[in-house]
């Protein structure tokens, strides 16, 4: 048996012996070099996974789940023990935010990296712009997330590329 290909230069129908598949000849008409494809039953196609329809949707109510657990550890909330001392620690900003405003900038910086570790170019661009309305106390915030170093759970990320998205969301900001 032999395989049939047509020249890539002058079209023309060229005739090879099954043994020359996979390998390089000159076609007899014009003598351009042309490769010469391999039998069609020795290379095995290699079929796509079926989309699991049901994992997809799991992943995006994990992925929700996840942006509003970040959204409500980031909240400041009174702890157990308290004290009532008004004194900022080393973290707290000198100016306060409200609480809905601090929830509304975890929201945004957790949308911004759930797009970026998606690829997902457009949301990152989308929370971004909406970072920007934020000003000052966006950039506090990524720089105090810069700090801790630690990227969320929900993420699958490592340090290193957690800590270069906020740079780069910084130098946005």
């Amino acid at each position: 048996m032999s395989i049939e290909f047509d020249c890539p230069k002058c079209g023309k129908q060229i005739r090879a012996p099954e043994s020359a598949g996979g390998k390089r000849g000159k076609c007899p008409y014009c003598k351009n070099s042309a490769y010469i494809p391999s039998p069609p039953d020795e290379g095995e196609e290699i079929g796509l996974a079926p989309l699991d329809e049901d994992a997809e949707a799991r992943d995006r109510r994990l992925r929700q789940e996840a942006r509003d657990l970040a959204s409500a550890l980031n909240r400041e909330e009174p702890g157990k023990y308290d004290t009532g001392d008004p004194t900022p620690s080393a973290g707290d900003s000198v100016l306060a935010l409200p609480q809905d405003f601090e929830s509304d900038l975890a929201t945004q910086v957790n949308d911004y990296l759930q797009a970026m570790t998606g690829s997902d170019m457009g949301a990152a661009d989308q929370a971004t712009r909406q970072l920007k309305k934020q000003g000052a106390q966006a950039k506090k915030y990524v720089q105090r997330l810069m700090q801790d170093g630690v990227p969320p759970a929900n993420l699958g990320v490592p340090a290193p590329v957690f800590k270069g998205f906020l740079r780069s969301l910084l130098e946005m900001l």
